[in-house]
Parts: C-alpha cells; sequence; structure tokens
C-alpha cells in the first residue's frame, strides 16, 4: 500500500508543480525573472518529494546562498532531490538522464547541464556554459566523482568540470551526503543508493517501500579556491571525505 500511494503521490506532486510552473512562466518572463523561478520551482519540487519520499532531511552546517557552485558525493538520484530541495539550483548531469523517460524531460525544464564526459570538444562547450551561468550569478551543483557509488569511500574527483571555476578564481562550495534506513531495514548501500548494474526501475519500486530515509548533509564551513584544477579537484575531496561517513548496515 505504501508503494502505490507514494507512487501516486509522486505523480500528482509532480503534475501540480509542472502546471504551476507554465502558469507563472510568461510572468517571470515578462518581469525578467525566468532563472530565479525555474531554480524555485525546482526547489519547491524537490521538497515536496522529500516529503512524499519520507526522506529526513538533517543539514549540518549552512546551506550556500545566492550565486555559487557546490560539489558532493554521489550516492544516488536521490541527491539531486535533497539538494534541490536546499537552495534554488541547477545541476550538472550525465549525458544520459536527458534521454530518461519524464525524469529527462523535467532535467531539462529545470535547467540541467548534460555533460558527455568522454567527448573532450562538448566538455569545453559545457565548461563555457558552466562559466556564464556563475557569471550570470546563478547556482550550479555537480558530482565530481562521475558516478554514484554504495557509499564505500569517496572517489578522486575528476578536474574537467571545476576549469571554470579554478579560471575564473571562484571559491566553490562542497558538502558530503550520507543516508541511513531505520533498523529492520535493507541497509543504505542497498536501496537508497544506486550503483553497478543496479535497474532504476527495480531500485525505485524498493525505494518507494521504505518506512523512512535519514539523509544527512554535511555543509563545508568555507568553500575551497585554487588557480589550478587538478588542485583544486584534490583539495575539494578531501574535505568531502573528512566529512563523509561511510554508510553501515543497520542491526
Amino acid at each position: 500500500m505504501r508503494l502505490f500511494l507514494r507512487a501516486a503521490g509522486l505523480c500528482v506532486w509532480t503534475a501540480g508543480c509542472f502546471a504551476l510552473w507554465l502558469l507563472a512562466v510568461p510572468g517571470a518572463c515578462l518581469a525578467g525573472r525566468f532563472r530565479a523561478w525555474r531554480a524555485r520551482a525546482q526547489q519547491l519540487w524537490s521538497r515536496g518529494l522529500c516529503r512524499v519520499l519520507g526522506v529526513r532531511v538533517r543539514v549540518v552546517g549552512v546551506a550556500p546562498r545566492g550565486s555559487f557552485l557546490l560539489v558532493a558525493n554521489h550516492l544516488s538520484y536521490l541527491d539531486v532531490i535533497v539538494l534541490g530541495g536546499l537552495a534554488p539550483c541547477a545541476f550538472v548531469a550525465k549525458a544520459e538522464v536527458a534521454r530518461w523517460p519524464v525524469l529527462g524531460f523535467l532535467a531539462r525544464t529545470f535547467g540541467t547541464l548534460f555533460v558527455e564526459r568522454e567527448n573532450k570538444r562538448a566538455l569545453g562547450t559545457l565548461n563555457r556554459r558552466v562559466a556564464e551561468r556563475l557569471a550570470q550569478g546563478q547556482a550550479l551543483v555537480l558530482f565530481p566523482e562521475g558516478t554514484s557509488t554504495a557509499g564505500a569511500r569517496v572517489l578522486p574527483f575528476r578536474p574537467a568540470l571545476l576549469e571554470p571555476a579554478a579560471a575564473l578564481g571562484l571559491p566553490v562550495c562542497f558538502a558530503a551526503l550520507r543516508y541511513a534506513t531505520p533498523p529492520g531495514e535493507r541497509p543504505a548501500s542497498e536501496v537508497v543508493c544506486w550503483w553497478g548494474d543496479m535497474t532504476f526501475g527495480a531500485h525505485v519500486l524498493e525505494l518507494l517501500r521504505l518506512a523512512h530515509v535519514e539523509a544527512t548533509v554535511f555543509f563545508g564551513a568555507e568553500p575551497i579556491a585554487a588557480p589550478d584544477r587538478k588542485a583544486l579537484a584534490v583539495r575539494l575531496q578531501a574535505a568531502v571525505a573528512e566529512r563523509f561517513e561511510p554508510l553501515l548496515r543497520h542491526a
């Protein structure tokens, strides 16, 4: 019953938010506030999804505000919903997300930038778009590990997408994500983290069946800057790893 109620709630909430989005877009465009409204709409949708999914978010530290670039470790597609609910922002995601049914459409609607990591020419174009967004005062979130994991450790950060921040001398904010499931449930590494050869549909069904999920977000107190993207990646990865708590099985 919980699965069906939550699935229905996801559909109703998403449809309602999208209808509100469409109704407000003309006014936001006329007022020159389209990008700000898009980020706020994404935040509203994400907060509602956390409630529907039973995700209880605990924040340690202070979430960044205004214009920022934020990096975090990557455990699940749930990361986007959790972080998106804490601040108006857009995300940088892998290119295949754009082709996902429904979710790809919503990602494009909310201003997601898509990256083809193995295409150097595409990376250059993307970095220019990231620099433009940041120069325009927007907020962006990216996951430099390049893939989601089971939460055993924080993988090395790939430096390519940090080039705009290094070139602009922009301090980068960082966060460490962790999930836990209630006692008696399967561990978060199996039912919240999405990794390896897990299929998306089956994983979502398992997530919907959970009584609730505890999400903890540790925000760094001070952003990090470096003139070289590789040095910036190393420093950010070390800062996130220092605050990261590996996911453990509950008794």
